[in-house]
């Protein structure tokens, strides 16, 4: 009888470790389905921001694509149907303001602290880039602006390593900012046409442009400022509008008002108005952009902006486009497809950070998905 209790006790031993067996394999399949169901709801959210941030970041470059090449072909219309720059200048920046205005409720400016920093120094630069950019316009030919434009990376660069703004460089990224100016001044050599008021104003531009987007990017990126983008462009405009009125007066532009507006065309005005409108588009896609990316890639976007002028004239003015030319063109690309591919190999382009309740609920699910692995 002790031997059949002896023997009952080892097989309900058994069955009780067979059963333990069985609830332990359990536990541990269901823990190792809820790590994998936690890292895939991890990978599809870092996925979806991934996917998020690249979209953004190509409508982002795309939209100031097109729109900093209609700003140089309607100013060009523009200073040529109202040959006087700051005039053309002022009434640009106040269809901005009224713009602005008109959406009020959209402007935010955080603290007062807030609008003196960003309204003393930023407009300033905003204006003085606009006004030489005009003047450029006025005393040369499109061509001419557009190919002295495109050494403008390469100032970029040599100011931010002025200021240790910490960037790579290597020879491939130089040469390639180098073959982009051989392969514009190739296209261009033919009507290459230049005067000393317009080489200074078109170098004073340029620097001016480094200068404005290394302030802005300090203030959107690295210090940044409580400012909608709606409140950014209302300080631009409306800050920028003091300096041009002192401008105003030094070059004597209003004695010639009444004979220049009456000599306006329709069509004139037509173009006037496209480059008020355009003016507000690159203020909200320059200030978009600007947070995105670096001011040398902000540079090299203005840049191939030329190309989308070139195939306007091509396309719809109907401008010969030369064998040699078209090397010129191909050079040109070329050397932009070179610096993004150099780029890319330096300095990825980071995608932007999380919210900080989509960083909290990240946080929670890495640990609770180290939990079971720690138990």
């Amino acid at each position: 009888r002790a031997r059949s209790m002896a023997a009952h006790g080892d097989e309900s031993s058994d069955d009780d470790s067979s059963v333990g067996n069985i609830r332990g394999s359990r536990l541990t399949e269901a823990a190792t389905h809820v790590r994998s169901s936690r890292r895939r709801r991890i990978s599809s959210v870092l996925g979806c921001q991934r996917s998020s941030a690249a979209l953004n970041l190509t409508l982002s470059c795309g939209f100031y694509l097109v729109s900093s090449a209609g700003m140089s072909i309607f100013n060009k219309c523009a200073i040529t149907a109202l040959p006087l720059p700051i005039t053309l200048v002022i009434i640009q920046m106040l269809f901005t303001v009224g713009t602005t205005l008109v959406g009020w409720r959209s402007v935010h400016i955080g603290s007062l602290s807030d609008a003196l920093r960003w309204g003393c120094t930023v407009p300033m630069l905003f204006s003085a880039m606009l006004v030489s950019s005009m003047i450029a316009m006025r005393h040369n030919t499109l061509g001419t602006v557009a190919v002295f434009r495109n050494v403008a990376p390469l100032i970029t660069l040599l100011i931010e390593r002025l200021f240790r703004v910490p960037i790579q460089v290597s020879t491939e990224t130089v040469g390639s900012l180098l073959l982009i100016v051989v392969g514009v001044i190739i296209y261009h050599h033919e009507t290459l046409a230049l005067s000393f008021v317009g080489l200074m104003a078109i170098c004073l531009n340029m620097v001016f442009a480094v200068l404005e987007r290394l302030l802005q990017r300090y203030l959107l990126a690295q210090n940044p400022v409580d400012i909608s983008k709606p409140g950014m462009m209302l300080l631009n405009n409306g800050c920028g509008l003091l300096p041009n009125l002192l401008l105003l007066a030094l070059y004597q532009e209003p004695p010639e008002w009444s004979q220049r507006f009456s000599d306006i065309s329709s069509m004139g005005w037509l173009m006037i108005v496209l480059s008020c409108l355009n003016g507000v588009a690159i203020s909200y896609a320059g200030l978009r952009v600007q947070q995105l990316v670096t001011a040398t890639t902000f540079m090299v976007l203005t840049n191939v902006n030329k190309f989308i002028v070139i195939l306007f004239g091509v396309v719809a003015l109907r401008e010969a486009l030369t064998t040699f030319s078209l090397c010129g063109v191909i050079l040109a690309i070329g050397g932009a497809l070179l610096y993004a591919r150099a780029r890319s190999r330096l300095a990825p382009t980071p995608t932007p950070p999380p919210s900080a309740d989509k960083e909290a609920e990240l946080k929670s699910l890495l640990e609770n998905a180290k939990g079971p692995q720690a138990a």
